[in-house]
């Protein structure tokens, strides 16, 4: 394509504007001109038209035309109108402009289009003849008369209009000729300093970029360009000085830096070598390495030198591939090796180009680092602990032989898996995990079970792991199961030195009881051998009496089997009045005597929600406490003191929150237990609840009594605070939340319920006595009964009335076959049997066993008419 200069251009496009302009103005002129005439005359015609219209029709009524013809020679002298011509409706002329026409016949078809039409009226532009016809009705109302046609000349129209187009012309070239000009002085204005700018960028090109371009005035776009072509120069001699700091900082780099730098050519010549290249293999200098082959002087065998080939010709360039190489000692070192291969255009190889570091040390401290982790495994693999990491995403990374040994789960199936997936019993400690993976601090957790595969006690601390920049845990679970037994067993001897000290008390008391019982036994019988008559209330109050004492003997055997953990925890409404009444009672007849004991009881029921010989056994495990203190803890002075239990209520308000953070806003009972004491020091005092602290001597003491009695009193959501002084004696104070509701109100005038029944029950129960009670008890609320002495007789009975039996009372021990092994065989001949176990305690190994396999309802020894019908009603609606 052909290139013009910016003058030629700009010459040629003001002369094209200039000449189109003039153009449009002159036919846009011409065309309104014409379009005004031709409206303006066709008004004029139509106003001739209708005045000859009207005038026309008297005329034509009475057929004097002549008026006609002097109207139509009158108005034809009018300005533009050529001709006039009336006709009647057949066409003949009547009257004309153009005396040669009359008689003639008036054309009715003109050619052009018609530019008005309204019925009456018709206008038509002749664009041949250059004239315009106005057509026009003569009418008189609806009925035609005649026509008449006016035409005009527009003659003095096209003489105009031929006059403003030569006028056009002569200003469309007086306004080319003035572009012409104008486009010559403005090119020279421009194209002089855009030359100027096409010196400049050349000598920039050439590198001289110290350049002063000139500053034109008052074209924006050129000042525009000088100040962006001074701020192009000023960036490329930048960017020029850069490219040369650059490679002076990256010479700088190569001679500086700690890794190898080479540039050999194909056969392993080097051309170009850095200092520490020089220092790595030992060479004295630059120039002596140089003259050494990569391939035949510094690779440490051939076959290394054919593998790094290999490799390079099938990748192009390496990356950190280790190989040894020689130093110039002869010493072989380890390699890091990164290198490119150069080609040219044909593809073949025509130098290398790469770095390498010496990884002698790191190679050897990796082969220690592989050691110790050698080492600290085998450590981990023998500890005897259950050691597992778990990763940012619980996923398992360390499973250690103790885990294998507790699981059953070896390290190969565990690795990579989620912890809780392996192990269930890890997810209730999901967000435990979490939480110390989070705030990244240990959680230590005591006497965990875990029931995989068998059930054993764990000490569990999970503590944040962070390793090769992974999150995760480590979980550590110590086996105490056997140290946990050896706790229960102290903690058994504890409750057994416990009863040791109440016996004497039990002892006592239980004499009462009997005493009361069979007094009034002999009593009755007495009257009877007599042959007295004994009034109803009279053998009433003998029953109620023995009532009560049977009762009270039941609830001493309950103290004495909770006492040895033989006893299921029933939680009821407990008065603390009752239980320290009977705790004194205890304590006047077992403990030293010169110890007084002294008893302040609230005034009102002191009603709390805990298990009665629990709150007996808190009481009682203080005032031992205190009874030492008083006795077998002072050396070289008198024993004794006074024991004062003292009950009060008191309310927790934010002040004696403040003092007490473990009390809630509430009502407690405030039980104090106070000595006369040797008293103990803040030390002592912090440990007292303490497992297996003790001050006393081994054989008077376990340290387990208040360790007990502060876990009850938790359990029960009350507090224990203690205040000593030595030799001023201690005072124990325990918090229990007050019972809102009053028992009483409740159940006091509630009687028992007995439930009648019907069908047949096997009574088997070694004891004669419990045996014939049972089948009376039944009997007598309509049941029929069947007894068995011993397991093997009751299987037996069974086999022969399977049918009729509705339900078996079957006592646990027995001689003979015990309750096991009977149930077992009553479940031989019908599996759906209906068995209601009963025994002296329920917190008995063979009671559970029993119970897993399947029989129905569990009832404690001893029972009454009220609950043995119960549970019998119970177990058959089942």
């Amino acid at each position: 394509m052909a290139s013009f200069r910016i003058r030629t251009y700009l010459i040629f496009s003001i002369s094209a504007v200039a000449l189109l302009l003039t153009a449009a103005m002159t036919l846009l002129y011409t065309r309104q001109y014409k379009d005004h005439t031709v409206k303006s005359l066709s008004e004029y015609g139509l106003t001739i038209s209708r005045n000859i219209t009207v005038s026309a029709v008297d005329h034509i009524i009475t057929e004097n035309f002549a008026p006609l013809l002097e109207l139509t020679q009158e108005l034809a002298t009018l300005p533009n109108v050529q001709s006039i011509e009336i006709s009647d409706t057949d066409w003949h002329i009547l009257a004309s402009s153009d005396l040669n026409k009359l008689g003639g016949t008036m054309q009715h078809t003109h050619e052009g289009p018609c530019l008005l039409q309204d019925g009456r009226n018709c206008i038509h532009f002749d664009r041949r003849s250059n004239r315009l016809l106005i057509d026009s009705n003569i009418q008189l109302g609806d009925e035609r008369m005649g026509y008449c046609t006016v035409e005009l000349s527009l003659e003095e129209m096209t003489a105009h209009v031929n006059l403003i187009t030569q006028r056009g012309v002569l200003t469309g070239m007086m306004f080319w000729l003035l572009a012409v000009v104008l486009g010559y002085f403005l090119s020279r204005m421009l194209s002089r300093p855009v030359q100027s700018f096409m010196r400049l960028t050349e000598s920039i090109s050439q590198g001289n970029f110290d350049v002063s371009p000139p500053s034109p005035r008052g074209v924006y776009e050129l000042e525009k360009f000088s100040n962006v072509l001074i701020v192009m120069a000023r960036a490329i001699a930048a960017r020029e000085e850069a490219l040369q700091q650059s490679e002076r900082k990256y010479r700088h780099l190569f001679q500086r830096a700690m890794e190898g730098i080479f540039a050999c050519g194909a056969d392993g010549v080097f051309q170009d070598i850095n200092p520490a290249m020089v220092a790595i293999f030992g060479y004295d200098n630059r120039d002596e390495l140089l003259n050494r082959n990569l391939f035949s002087d510094i690779f440490a065998s051939q076959q290394s030198t054919e593998t790094f080939r290999k490799l390079i010709s099938g990748h192009i360039s390496i990356k950190d591939y280790e190989v040894k190489m020689i130093r110039k000692d002869s010493e072989h070192i380890h390699i890091s090796l990164s290198c490119q291969a150069i080609k040219d255009s044909d593809g073949r190889v025509v130098r290398y180009e790469g770095l390498l570091r010496d990884i002698t040390r790191q190679k050897n401290a990796a082969e220690e680092i592989a050691r110790m982790r050698n080492y600290l495994n085998n450590i981990i693999e023998s500890m005897p602990s259950m050691l597992v990491t778990v990763n940012e995403n619980s996923e398992i990374t360390q499973w250690n032989s103790a885990a294998y040994a507790a699981t059953g789960i070896s390290s190969s199936e565990a690795m990579g898996k989620k912890i809780w997936e392996i192990v269930p019993f890890f997810l209730k400690y999901r967000q435990l995990i979490q939480n110390s993976k989070n705030s990244r601090q240990s959680i230590k957790l005591h006497r965990e079970q875990m029931n995989h595969p068998h059930e054993q006690t764990y000490n569990l601390t999970i503590f944040p792991l962070i390793a090769n920049g992974v999150e995760g845990v480590t979980i550590r679970l110590d086996d105490i199961t056997e140290l946990e037994m050896k706790e229960k067993q102290l903690r058994q001897a504890q409750k057994m030195e416990s009863v040791g000290t109440l016996a004497g008390g039990l002892a006592h008391d239980f004499n009462n009881v009997l005493g009361g019982i069979l007094g009034n036994l002999s009593l009755i019988q007495f009257r009877l051998d007599n042959h007295e008559i004994i009034a109803e209330h009279e053998l009433r109050e003998y029953l109620d009496r023995m009532n009560s004492a049977g009762f009270r003997a039941a609830d001493m055997v309950r103290q004495l089997l909770a006492l040895s953990r033989k006893q299921e925890v029933n939680m009821v409404p407990v008065d603390l009045n009752l239980a320290i009444k009977h705790i004194r009672k205890i304590g006047e007849n077992t403990f030293d005597k010169s110890i007084k004991i002294v008893t302040r009881p609230a005034t009102t029921p002191a009603y709390v929600m805990a298990d009665p010989t629990q709150i007996e056994q808190v009481i009682l495990n203080i005032c031992i406490n205190a009874v030492h203190a008083m006795t077998i803890m002072r050396e070289n002075e008198t024993w004794g003191g006074t024991l004062t239990v003292g009950l009060a209520k008191i309310e927790a308000d934010p002040f004696f929150q403040k003092t007490h953070p473990e009390a809630k806003q509430g009502v407690y009972w405030q039980l104090s237990v106070n000595d006369t004491g040797i008293g103990m020091d803040t030390k002592t005092v912090s440990k007292i609840f303490d497992p297996f602290f003790t001050t006393k001597e081994k054989s008077k003491g376990t340290g387990l009594g208040l360790a007990m009695a502060y876990n009850i009193v938790k359990q029960i959501e009350g507090f224990i605070d203690v205040y000593s002084e030595e030799g001023l004696g201690s005072t124990f104070t325990v918090y229990i939340p007050l019972l809102e509701r009053d028992p009483l109100a409740a159940n006091g005038d509630k009687k028992p319920i007995i439930h009648q029944g019907s069908g047949t029950i096997l009574v088997i129960d070694d004891d004669e006595v419990l045996r014939e009670t049972s089948r009376a008890i039944l009997e007598s609320v309509g049941y029929t009964v069947l007894i068995a002495n011993d397991g093997r007789e009751g299987v037996d009975v069974y086999r022969d009335n399977k049918d009729d039996i509705k339900a078996v009372l079957l006592d646990l021990v027995m001689p003979v076959m015990g309750g096991r092994e009977t149930y077992v065989e009553l479940r031989k001949i019908n599996s759906a049997v209906k068995v209601l176990l009963v025994s002296g305690f329920r917190q008995d190994a063979r009671v559970e066993e029993v119970l897993q396999l399947g029989a129905n309802k569990f009832l404690q020894k001893p029972y009454t008419i009220e609950s043995l019908t119960r549970s019998l009603q119970e177990l058959n609606q089942e």
